[in-house]
């Protein structure tokens, strides 16, 4: 165990270094861990400072680049007088070449200066266009920063500013207990302590927390102007599909691909061929300058290609991630808000880049007014009376709308499977893993069968008698789940069950293997006893929910448990899911009238005379059991109690 730090920060790219470096300025002690210092995103960029020239819409995005942008020189000037060293920020302006005419309006947005430039204006800005040329666009704040020397200064100015940095370190986990990390889990140092954690692992965030981020390859090559040739290439040129930006030292940068490959490496001759076409279009010239380098990297990208900025599920923990084409440009901007999102106040401007946007399934409630109380929230608009309003549920970080997770077992045939689960409207189904490894009975094709883009799989260690079985097949399933598009889908259902006659778990084994996969970065969903005291130990070492059954699986007992699933929901920091038994729509609503947070059921669907049909009466009685929860009961009474008063009546 090592010594705690005030701010530990995951990546060693351009975000997390000047992240360090802010933080270090206003007198924290910082670590910094880098997997990977030369990996960095930062090392396969251009450099270039564009807001506008990528048209970047107006709004909250537009504004952030635009506040980093200005930032820039003073912010630069700081990191070279820090280390006697330059980073070649250059306010060049950056030229926008079309090849149709288009409309006399800004190519980007904004207050900032542009100008529209036709034929022979924009010849005059930049001699050697390509014949096709028709006008274009100019962006005379915009500007560029040599990539790699501004990559070399932030690590130069954090180490002599004394920041602790970890090179060639590998997260393997973030210890939670209780919405607060506890530790970073490495192979290399053990568990690194601190008061706050900042995550800005770029591309490789999601194989530490469940976020939407992946990488997205980039492949560039970079020409060398020779020396017996004058290059009147004076202006970075960002054409469509291509940018050109030209240094100072006579090197001339091409970029660049965008590929959703994962992380596949190398360079590609189909890559570097569209680059060269390209770029020959929009400036001929280059076709006689000799290849210098060729390299690729992978961009942080989020579904809607915006960065995740600020707060996280867990207290102590800031997100700083996802900023795709625009890390270098957002880096000093990006420093100064999470820096003063963890030191004094967040910036209103951050709740544009909240990670919680990737899970709301009701926008419209942005325009509700809420008011939170321990268990539900109430409602109120013009057009409403107060009525009960549920939070969603909440699972590691990832929101779901339904509340009711089926499984994939036991059915007739796949067909019923597939129409069962729709009919369900679940978004959470539970694979056995095994069981689809080995084709085993009625699970053949079962991972083709669904669409995985709608559901969200929970791959389950069924079948393991042991801890040590389970983590090893815990693994195999999160491989699955890549396999089939979830990347980042970190979920395991730990089922370890010795007992082959009534199938109850092990409560030992099942804390052992809990420990280990919270250590390796899982979000673990642990099948239980209904035994209050393992359901606080096991949230305690950071499970993600526990999962205590109703009555043994498959038995159709019902609700068998009831006390001890009140008394675990009363105490539970963390969501509770009653897990097996369940028999009947009234078994199921009686079970979510307790407090539950979510239900699983799969025999009683799967075994149905109609499953689908049994499906959907699962569903609308986990909804009306929630929402009788909370209405809130009346309380019982041994007397009777007239419901029309009578007060007031005629005599």
């Amino acid at each position: 165990m090592n010594a705690k730090t005030d701010v530990l920060i995951i990546g060693g790219g351009v975000i997390g270094l000047a992240i360090a470096i802010e933080l270090k300025l206003r007198s924290c002690q910082v670590t910094l861990i880098s997997r990977d210092f030369q990996a960095a995103a930062t090392h396969a960029a251009a450099g270039m400072l564009a807001p506008q020239a990528e048209a970047i819409p107006a709004g909250p995005m537009l504004d952030l680049c635009l506040r980093s942008r200005t930032l820039y020189p003073e912010w630069t000037q700081k990191l070279e007088s820090l280390t006697g060293e330059t980073c070649g920020y250059w306010p060049c302006g950056i030229l926008a070449p079309v090849y149709s005419q288009e409309p006399r309006h800004s190519h980007g947005n904004g207050e900032a200066v542009q100008e529209w430039l036709d034929r022979e204006a924009i010849n005059l800005y930049q001699p050697g266009l390509g014949s096709e040329v028709v006008g274009g666009w100019w962006y005379p704040e915009d500007a560029q920063v040599d990539n790699r020397a501004l990559a070399r200064i932030l690590w130069t100015a954090a180490q002599s500013l004394g920041v602790d940095i970890k090179e060639g370190v590998a997260v393997e986990a973030i210890q939670q207990q209780q919405r607060h990390v506890v530790g970073i889990q490495t192979k290399e140092e053990g568990v690194l302590q601190a008061t706050h954690y900042v995550l800005a692992a770029g591309a490789w965030c999601h194989e530490i927390l469940p976020l939407p981020v992946h990488p997205r390859k980039g492949q560039m090559l970079s020409l060398r102007v020779p020396n017996n040739i004058y290059s009147g290439l004076q202006r970075v040129l960002f054409g469509p599909g291509i940018y050109i930006v030209p240094r100072r030292d006579q090197r001339i940068i091409i970029g660049a691909t965008s590929e959703d490959v994962g992380f596949t490496p190398h360079n590609t001759p189909s890559g570097i061929q569209v680059l060269l076409e390209r770029a020959i279009r929009l400036y001929p010239q280059l076709q006689h300058y000799p290849i210098q380098e060729l390299w690729w990297g992978f961009r942080p990208v989020t579904p809607d290609e915006l960065p995740i900025l600020g707060a996280s599920p867990c207290r102590n923990l800031t997100l700083a991630t996802g900023h795709y084409r625009n890390g270098i440009l957002l880096a000093p901007i990006t420093a100064t808000l999470i820096a003063d999102s963890i030191l004094t106040q967040p910036d209103p401007l951050l709740e544009y880049f909240h990670y919680s946007r990737f899970y709301n399934s009701h926008p419209s409630t942005s325009k509700l007014m809420i008011t939170h109380s321990r268990d539900a929230a109430t409602i109120s608009s013009a057009h409403s009376t107060e009525q009960p309003l549920d939070r969603p549920l909440t699972i590691a970080g990832r929101t779901f709308r339904s509340r009711l997770m089926t499984g994939t077992g036991k059915y007739r045939a796949l067909e019923q499977m597939r129409q069962s689960i729709a009919a369900s409207g679940c978004q959470i189904v539970t694979v056995a893993v095994r069981r689809v490894q080995t084709n085993a009975p009625g699970h053949e094709g079962l991972a083709e069968a669904l669409d995985w883009t709608k559901l969200w799989m929970l791959p389950n260690t069924a079948g393991c008698q042991t801890a040590e079985e389970a983590i090893r097949v815990a693994r195999l399933g999160r491989e699955m789940a890549k396999l089939l598009g979830q990347e980042d889908n970190n979920f395991v259902k730990l089922e370890v069950i010795p007992d082959p006659k009534y199938l109850l778990p092990d409560p030992i084994g099942t804390l052992q293997a809990a420990e280990q996969l919270i250590r390796e970065g899982f979000a673990v969903l642990p099948y239980i006893n209904a035994d209050p005291i393992l359901a606080k130990r096991l949230e305690d070492v950071g499970c993600a929910t526990v999962m205590p059954l109703a009555s043994p699986i498959g038995s159709g007992q019902g609700l068998k448990n009831a006390a001890n699933i009140q008394i675990i929901i009363e105490n539970a920091g963390v969501p509770v899911v009653v897990d097996a038994g369940i028999g009947t729509p009234s078994e199921a609503a009686q079970s979510m009238e307790l407090g539950a947070d979510a239900l699983l059921i799969n025999t009683a669907i799967a075994q149905a005379q109609n499953p689908a049909a049994m499906a959907r009466a699962m569903s609308l009685a986990t909804e009306a059991g929630r929402l009788a929860y909370l209405a809130g009961r009346i309380p019982v009474k041994s007397y009777a109690s007239a419901s029309s008063p009578l007060n007031g009546t005629v005599g």
